[in-house]
């Protein structure tokens, strides 16, 4: 992994789509080198998105949520280093980097909401 400063663009190409933010806002409860499975993200993301508890939400919306995670967004986070991504397991490993960018993700929140 990179140690590299970083950089506002790449913080917007990553974090300005809602999906890939719901992602890294929840998997920075978790510990850096803590894996979670990727079934128990996309149905906790969709659940985020639908209004409805995790147990609640739908086969339809989670496979919605767990394809587009595996396809796009999760692959996409990997490549900015801000989670592993065991494409066979099926397992995304929290970085350093996940904080730093949830950070990042958190104070722009902020400053949008009183701004």
């Amino acid at each position: 992994m990179s140690s590299k400063p970083v950089d506002a663009a790449d913080v917007h190409n990553l974090l300005g789509n809602q999906r890939r933010a719901l992602v890294v806002g929840y998997l920075a409860l978790f510990d850096q080198g803590e894996s979670v499975a990727v079934r128990h993200v996309a149905r906790v993301v969709r659940a985020v998105e639908t209004g409805k508890a995790p147990s609640s939400v739908s086969t339809s919306d989670y496979e919605s949520a767990y394809n587009g995670l595996i396809q796009s967004h999760l692959p996409r986070l990997a490549a900015g280093e801000l989670i592993e991504y065991d494409e066979n397991r099926k397992e995304i490993t929290v970085t350093p980097q996940l904080h730093q960018h949830a950070f990042l993700l958190a104070v722009a929140q902020l400053v949008t909401t009183i701004g």
